[in-house]
């Protein structure tokens, strides 16, 4: 890790764009329910409630929307990318303040969505209100601003003092204030005394002049569908064809490296035949939040693995949801599909399957 200097960003006065999107961070709770802050009064609060923003950079807010996370889905993913290629000319670095529940997917998505990024992009929340007494919004705001005028080219998450890659991420509490973990490997960076980031896995900052726009490929389909295994679950022949009948992708979560019951259930091993037989990406990922996918460990997954089962070895399910949508959007054809999705895009996938990072 290397120290940088926490008390002023890289470049000075940097133009930072905050995309708001809604979730906790802006909301206003009293004493009987919880109600979202009026979009228009965002700014003024932030400056209110946080002055010291203004020292860190020159602030400019957009509202993409005002919505709990759980409605965000692929349309805003698509409109956000938009919205901050729109700007891009506009700002040094972007800081999006997004709710917490689909954070992981929509920094997932927009990562996939550009390439060769010039100018940071850096996704932030809260699990309290700003305008709460005992709130973590005002430090994931400053240290989300101040990341967003380092320069640093990267799609980040900054929250609970941990700056994390935009694929890396998943969400594992809902009650403490480090609602986020990276997910096998490392974070890129932490503020404490200092702010200190890892300038071996993270670009270096590009020359203002040299800063040219992304490329913006937001392709998606979301016609996939997610299933989670459980002992003793079985899938009817009737719900097995109409899942291969209306979806275009399956995501499954199995047990430890990937596996699914082969002996007395039989009908997951079915799906998995049914599935390859109308060309179906069966995608599996795995129940356990660390670790990686390994289909060749036990002999349930070889099984899986020879109906055409792919792995999505160590990618976050959040992330591997996200990018089978962007396979299935840029038309890889199935053939290609298990190749394209181990092939890492935005460092969201080790090379090499038997390679483990700790944390």
């Amino acid at each position: 890790m290397t120290n940088i200097n926490s008390n002023k960003p890289i470049t000075a006065m940097a133009k930072v764009l905050i995309i708001h999107t809604g979730g906790t961070f802006g909301m206003a709770v009293d004493a009987n329910q919880a109600s979202t802050i009026s979009p228009h009064e965002l700014l003024s609060t932030l400056t209110n409630h946080v002055p010291e923003l203004c020292s860190i950079a020159n602030m400019r807010l957009k509202m993409l929307c005002n919505l709990d996370s759980s409605d965000i889905g692929p349309t805003h993913w698509v409109e956000l990318a938009n919205l901050i290629r729109q700007e891009w000319d506009t700002f040094d670095g972007c800081v999006v303040i997004h709710g917490t529940d689909t954070l992981a997917f929509t920094a997932a998505a927009l990562s996939f969505m550009f390439s060769h990024i010039t100018k940071p992009i850096v996704f932030t929340g809260s699990q309290r209100p700003l305008k709460e007494l005992r709130n973590d919004a005002r430090a994931n705001i400053i240290d989300a601003v101040q990341l967003a005028s380092t320069g640093i080219p990267e799609i980040m998450v900054c929250f609970d003092s941990r700056v994390h890659r935009g694929t890396r991420v998943t969400k594992f509490s809902s009650e403490h204030m480090e609602a986020f973990k990276a997910t096998n490997t490392q974070s890129l960076g932490n503020f404490g005394v200092h702010f200190k980031i890892d300038k071996r896995r993270t670009r270096k900052p590009i020359s203002p002049l040299l800063r040219a726009a992304p490329l913006l490929d937001a392709r998606l389909d979301s016609r996939i569908l997610c299933l989670d295994v459980a002992p003793g679950i079985e899938l009817h022949p009737d719900i097995r064809a109409a899942l291969l009948t209306r979806t275009k992708g399956l995501v499954i979560r199995g047990f430890g490296v990937g596996n699914l019951p082969i002996n007395g259930t039989r009908s997951w091993v079915q799906l998995a035949q049914e599935a390859a037989d109308a060309h179906v990406p069966f995608v599996m990922s795995s129940l356990c939040v660390k670790g990686s996918v390994d289909l060749s460990a036990y002999e349930n997954g070889r099984t899986l693995r020879n109906l055409g089962a792919i792995s999505v070895r160590d990618m976050s399910y959040e992330c591997a949801v996200v990018k089978l949508m962007v396979c299935l959007g840029r038309g890889i054809s199935y053939q290609n599909t298990a190749q394209f999705m181990v092939t890492p895009l935005a460092s969201e996938v080790l090379t090499e399957p038997q390679e483990q990072y700790t944390t």
